[in-house]
């Protein structure tokens, strides 16, 4: 018996990464560092320095950051790496830095922006007695965001194809997995919320479904619930996402309001896309989510837990990439975000049925 459902399709990074966009940590992280210096290679046994950045006499080697109106910026730069033709980011050593100067010691721990974003929880945290050095980190932390969207903006969404003519393939699993129905369902409406704050992309493949489907049903204007690049009036909102943690609540009855600036719960409110969310949840009391390129971490728990705990979503399904081990590490993050591990397999699509990502 085929179900109708309405389906909420939820983006995430993973979406952008599996067609060619260079929208990862570490992506941002080598920008950061090409921008200040590099090697370059001559010929096949030379190589040239190329600095774009501002040396630093007696520190160490340390290279500023230049940014395009002139500026030096305040915090970071780069370093040579010893006995290699590399330099890694550091901090300015004339300049105080908690946020950075950690973020660097601890980069090789870091891979993901939830890492990130958990990497400046801990440090809150761990300096909640100190309104002095939470406004340093909140300021270092505001500087980061800046550079990500400068980052985005210039380097991936201008570099990426005129909407009208992006040559979307047709042969993409993540194109197939959206143009068809799901096994044992009918998807009466479909729409997209994004977590991303690339549109270009998307924007594109909606309009060709659209097209191609003649799905009068099929929304092409996802929901930017972190905010859009494109989009002045909707600002990027990066930061923490878990209310429910005991370490959040202990930050929210210290009575210091900085240390909750940057946290999704509040920064949600800037806009109405959190409401636009609620009201696709009320659209029907039978709704299929569909997880694309999202691995459900708890930086976005707040608005996951939402979601996914809504008596009218019946059913979730986390789409993976490749093999099922990625399956089974979605589900772990999944379990993280419902209170109810009994609800969660309720909900859960089984492996069996779930879309396997091929590229």
């Amino acid at each position: 018996m085929v179900k109708a459902v309405n389906r909420i399709v939820l983006i995430g990074n993973g979406f952008d990464k599996a067609h060619g966009l260079p929208t990862g940590y570490c992506d941002f992280m080598n920008y950061l560092v090409n921008r200040v210096a590099r090697y370059e290679k001559i010929d096949n046994s030379r190589l040239k320095k190329v600095i774009k950045g501002r040396e630093y006499r007696d520190s160490g080697g340390f290279i500023g950051m230049i940014h395009k109106n002139g500026n030096d910026d305040e915090w970071l730069g780069v370093k040579p790496i010893k006995d290699t033709n590399k330099f890694k980011l550091a901090v300015n050593p004339n300049k105080n830095s908690i946020f950075f100067g950690s973020l660097i010691r601890d980069n090789d721990r870091l891979g993901y922006w939830s890492d990130l974003e958990a990497h400046y929880f801990k440090l809150l945290y761990e300096y909640k007695n100190s309104p002095k050095d939470i406004t340093l980190i909140n300021s270092e932390f505001d500087h980061l965001k800046e550079l990500i969207g400068e980052y985005l903006k210039t380097e991936v969404e201008d570099k990426t194809g005129i909407v009208d003519g992006y040559d979307i393939p047709n042969s993409h699993s993540v194109y197939d997995l959206l143009k068809h129905e799901t096994k044992g369902f009918h998807f009466e409406k479909t729409y997209f919320v994004t977590f991303n704050y690339t549109s270009k992309i998307l924007i594109a493949y909606l309009k060709r479904l659209k097209e191609e489907t003649m799905d009068e049903n099929l929304s092409i204007l996802p929901i930017h619930i972190h905010g859009d690049l494109n989009d002045f009036e909707n600002p990027i909102i990066f930061g923490y996402g878990d209310e429910n943690s005991k370490g959040y609540h202990e930050l929210e009855l210290l009575l210091e309001n900085n240390l909750l600036k940057n946290f999704k719960t509040f920064q949600y409110l800037r806009t109405n896309k959190y409401k636009e969310v609620l009201g696709l949840l009320e659209e029907s009391d039978n709704i299929y989510v569909q997880l694309i390129g999202h691995s459900s971490g708890l930086c976005d728990k707040a608005l996951l837990r939402t979601i996914f705990q809504h008596d009218n979503v019946k059913h979730i399904e986390a789409t993976y990439y490749k093999n099922e081990s990625k399956y089974f590490e979605n589900l772990y993050n999944i379990s993280r975000v419902f209170d109810d591990n009994t609800l969660m397999r309720e909900k859960l699509i089984s492996l069996d049925d779930t879309f396997k990502v091929e590229g």
